[in-house]
C-alpha cells in the first residue's frame, strides 16, 4: 500500500524531520480529543469498532511497542517480531476501563519516546532492514516502521475525531 485510502496517507512521502513532528502533532490531538470529557469517548459504536479509548491505548501501545522494535532492529541483523495482538489487547488491558486522562498522557509520553529514539538516528540506521509482519512478512526498513507508525497515528486520529465529533 503506497497511499491509504481512508485517510489520504501516503508511504514514504514524509521527510525525516516532519516525521518526529507529526508523530508528536499526531498524539497532542488525539490526546486533546481523549481529555474533552465527549460522553462518546468509552462507546463502541459497533462491536468491530474501538472506543475513541480503544483507540488511545492502541495508539499508546503501538508506540511504545514500535520503540522496542527499534532498538531491536538496531542491534539484530534483519530480526522479526511476533505480533502485538491488538484484538487481545483490548480485552486483557481492559480498554474501555482505562481513565482517558491517564491514557492522553502516556499516549503523548510513548509517541514521544518513540520520536525521541528516531531523532538519533543516523542515515544508515534508518535503512536497517527487518521483517515486519503487516501487511504480510515482508523485509522492511526502519524508516519503513517509522512510516507506518504515522500512518497509524494519521488514520487513528481520524478515527478518534469521527467519534468523538460525531
Amino acid at each position: 500500500m503506497d497511499t491509504c485510502p481512508e485517510c489520504g496517507f501516503t508511504y514514504g512521502e514524509t521527510s525525516h524531520a516532519a516525521l518526529m513532528a507529526e508523530l508528536r502533532a499526531g498524539a497532542y490531538a488525539m490526546a486533546r480529543l481523549l481529555r474533552s470529557g465527549s460522553p462518546t469517548v468509552r462507546i463502541r459504536p459497533a462491536a468491530e469498532v474501538w472506543s475513541p479509548l480503544g483507540y488511545g491505548c492502541h495508539m499508546r501501545d503501538v508506540a511504545l511497542m514500535q520503540r522496542d522494535r527499534l532498538y531491536v532492529a538496531l542491534v539484530e541483523d534483519e530480526p522479526s517480531f511476533k505480533p502485538m495482538y491488538r484484538e487481545q489487547r483490548v480485552a486483557f488491558d481492559r480498554y474501555d476501563d482505562q481513565d482517558p486522562i491517564a491514557v492522553a498522557d502516556q499516549l503523548v509520553m510513548g509517541i514521544d519516546l518513540f520520536a525521541h529514539a528516531l531523532e538519533g538516528l543516523d542515515a544508515e540506521q534508518w535503512l536497517r532492514p527487518l521483517v515486519y509482519g503487516f501487511p504480510d512478512p515482508s523485509v522492511r526498513t526502519v524508516e519503513w516502521m517509522a512510516h507506518h507508525t504515522l500512518h497509524e497515528v494519521v488514520h487513528h486520529l481520524v478515527d478518534v475525531d469521527r467519534l468523538v465529533n460525531a
